[in-house]
């Protein structure tokens, strides 16, 4: 029987390297075939962008980065428009069109430049607007005081609102996209509304049903103010605000002159119903408003939302965009500034080669549905792509700037076919994001107010295009503080979008700077994420280590996250190690694997995850769905767990040589103690990939522990033994 077990394992590794070769072959006949080198193709001018501030009598500049020791005279084209989706109207072009002085016809317009007007290198800016008058940019408030700490401003906001709607009730209704909240603030008492209960819109109108009348107001309204709408007795808000003898301030109503950033508060579907009149000033009270809505909203998941994510176990990951065709590492290996963070050892802002490969990025061969199955098929439950990076580059086209997928040769929205693709395929959808941009030319700068509009704009759009999304993936932010982010604001408006998104740990930190701060627990996401290392046993916060399955040796890099024919792959053996670490850990497991320049996967790398998934199969019910523990950093490996609806406990024993102690894995069939923590078990069976698999092993209890010895003829497999104890 050893024999013959031997035979099974080698025949599992022969195959595989048997497979390596094959790939190798492939790999190396795919070559001839490879994607065009950016060489040759590099812009004269990057990063389009407009200095100065959208007020009307402000003059702005045109603003670009020409390579060094070069000094290009494009024509620069001036356009406005009504809106960043109207037909744009020339108002100026020339070399010499360096800038423009706004007058009070600009007022409410939207303005961009576009660099090398009529040349095939033509670049655009983002649009930025709508412009301002005088009196009205006078109305701006910042409520973030930079001399004190986020929270103590915050704290500051909601005191005045406790002031100023000490006898109001408040809520949000849905609008558009928006979800409408599921609290109301009610006398300055946070108040849960159920589903049943909560306010709606029908034909235009707001309404309010009786049990809630009853349950916030505790009266009782006229009948004959009482309609039928939505199925149900309910009252329109104007009438009932009359009856009940208070003033309504709406935040669908109360908006600034114009849809500018800095004016607009995010008050959707805001319904105040107060006994004080004109209760706020839309552009004065901008930051007020946004923190009344963001008390009606929960930050953190709940338990029920984060099951999905607990039971998952395993994911991929998903690092891609044009610098796959440099082969350079993304983001890291850009010659170039990295704008209040970590120093690159660069003084240049912008890197030629690098922020010019999207000129040739033309992934023919993208065909998520492919990614999706091998994804599925190697046993993960939820794929993460990258839809913008550090580099600044978006894999999505976006009202809110111009250096996107659009315009690439391959012009297609990759991160909506990657949804549609994912969720054919039963996979949970995850988007990671960067808040960290060392392209965009507002970032941490005087006109950080325009990265701030684009960054909500650009998130606004990947929570609104696509469908559910479920994890949103952050990368930390650069140094600075957290008054310059104003993130309460963006994770409720996240929740708006979509209400059961995991967000991560990472959304939220800053690299030193002015955010010297504890990070609120509220603010620091949903679940953990170790990068490149396998995490500590953790039940109490979920999490998941994200690892890489290629590596190039020798570099100072945590891993190789992006595409290059370089790295080496991850063996096997070593990829099972981290899913087996994890599940007892209470953890996951997101494997990443960057794909190449036109789309495909490495098919060495890709074997590595259809051959876990091979490994997993008889082990599904050791894998998915269990809790790690009870037996915890165990000489001979670890332990996970299900409870049944009784609360009667399946423990899974993973007796694995991959995490045993060192010098302390189990050989041979001797037998194995464990100390009895009450479960009285008495029964024990053997789950393995080969012999002996689904049969009863021997369960002894002796001296405060169990004994477990292995069915004739078995013995402990070089990669993982489970013995499921009943």
């Amino acid at each position: 029987m050893n024999l013959v077990l031997g035979i099974q394992k080698n025949n599992i590794f022969a195959m595989f390297r048997f497979k390596q070769h094959l790939f190798c072959l492939l790999a190396l006949a795919a070559a001839m075939f490879a994607a065009p080198s950016p060489a040759g193709n590099t812009a004269p001018y990057a990063r389009a962008y407009i200095e100065g501030e959208e007020i009307t009598g402000s003059t702005l500049e045109s603003r670009y980065t020409a390579p060094e020791n070069e000094s290009p005279t494009p024509v620069i084209r001036w356009e406005k428009s009504d809106s960043r989706n109207g037909k744009p109207v020339l108002v100026r072009q020339g070399a010499d069109a360096e800038s423009y002085t706004l007058t009070d016809k600009d007022a409410g317009k939207y303005f961009r430049i576009i660099v090398g007007a009529g040349t095939k290198d033509a670049i655009a800016s983002a649009w930025i607007g709508p412009v301002m008058t005088e009196e009205q940019a006078e109305g701006i408030t910042n409520r973030f005081d930079s001399g004190k700490p986020y929270h103590e401003n915050v704290a500051d906001l909601q005191q005045e609102l406790k002031e100023k709607l000490k006898d109001s009730v408040y809520f949000t209704v849905e609008t558009g996209n928006l979800h409408a909240s599921p609290y109301a603030m009610v006398r300055n008492e946070r108040t849960a509304i159920p589903e049943n209960l909560r306010p709606f819109r029908e034909n235009g109108k707001i309404y309010l049903n009786q049990p809630f009348i009853q349950a916030v107001f505790k009266k009782e309204l006229p009948d004959e103010i009482m309609e039928e709408a939505g199925g149900q007795k309910a009252y329109e808000l104007g009438n009932a605000a009359r009856a009940l003898k208070l003033n309504l301030w709406l935040g669908d109503e109360n908006r600034a002159p114009v849809d500018n950033f800095r004016m607009q508060p995010m008050a959707e579907g805001l319904v105040i119903l107060t006994p004080e009149k004109d209760v706020f000033s839309p552009v004065k009270d901008r930051d007020l408003i946004n923190e009344a809505v963001n008390q009606l909203f929960d930050f953190k998941a709940s338990e029920e939302q984060l099951q999905w994510f607990r039971n998952a176990k395993f994911g991929m990951f998903l690092h891609w965009n044009p610098s796959s065709l440099l082969e350079r590492e993304i983001s890291w290996e850009r010659n170039a500034a990295r704008p209040k963070d970590s120093a690159s050892g660069h003084k240049n802002i912008v890197d030629f080669e690098y922020d010019s490969a999207y000129r040739n990025f033309n992934p023919v061969q993208y065909n998520p549905r492919k990614w999706m199955s091998i994804a599925k098929k190697s046993g993960m439950k939820y794929a993460v792509l990258t839809t913008k990076h550090h580099d600044g580059f978006s894999n999505f086209p976006s009202v809110y700037d111009t250096y996107t997928i659009a315009a690439t040769p391959y012009k297609k929205d990759i991160v909506g076919q990657f949804a549609a693709a994912a969720r054919a395929a039963g996979l949970k959808v995850g988007f990671y994001y960067s808040g960290r941009d060392w392209f965009n030319p507002c970032y941490l700068t005087s006109q950080h107010y325009r990265y701030l509009e684009y960054y909500f704009g650009q998130l606004s759009e990947l929570l609104t295009r696509y469908g559910q999304v479920d994890v949103l993936w952050f990368d930390s932010l650069g140094n600075s503080s957290l008054n310059q982010w104003d993130p309460r604001t963006m994770v409720r408006r996240i929740k708006q979008y979509q209400p059961d998104i995991l967000i991560n740990n990472r959304m939220n930190g800053t690299r030193g700077g002015g955010n010297r701060e504890d990070l609120l627990e509220e603010l620091k996401g949903d679940f953990l994420t170790p990068e490149c290392k396998l995490g500590p046993f953790n039940s109490k916060t979920p999490w998941e280590s994200c690892m890489t399955v290629a590596n190039i040796p020798g570099t100072r890099w945590t891993g190789n996250w992006s595409y290059t024919s370089k790295a080496k792959t991850v063996p096997l053996e070593k990829s099972i190690k981290f899913l087996i670490n994890n599940t007892v850990k209470d953890g996951n497991l997101l494997y990443n694997i960057g794909p190449t320049p036109l789309g495909a996967f490495d098919p060495e790398q890709a074997n590595v995850f259809l051959s876990m998934g091979k490994w997993i199969a008889p082990y599904r019910e050791a894998i998915y769905n269990t809790r790690g523990g009870p037996y915890i950093e165990q000489p001979w490996g670890g332990s996970c767990y299900k409870t049944d609806a009784s609360g009667k406990k399946t423990v899974y024993l993973h007796v694995s040589p991959l995490i045993a102690q060192d010098g302390k894995a189990l050989k041979g069939s001797e037998p194995l103690f464990i100390k009895d923590l009450g479960d009285k078990f008495t029964k024990a069976t053997v789950i393995v990939n080969g012999n002996g698999n689904g049969k009863a092993a021997k369960l002894e209890k002796q001296d405060g522990q169990y004994k477990i010895t292995l069915p004739a003829g078995v013995t402990w497999d070089s990669l993982d033994t489970v013995i499921k104890l009943q």
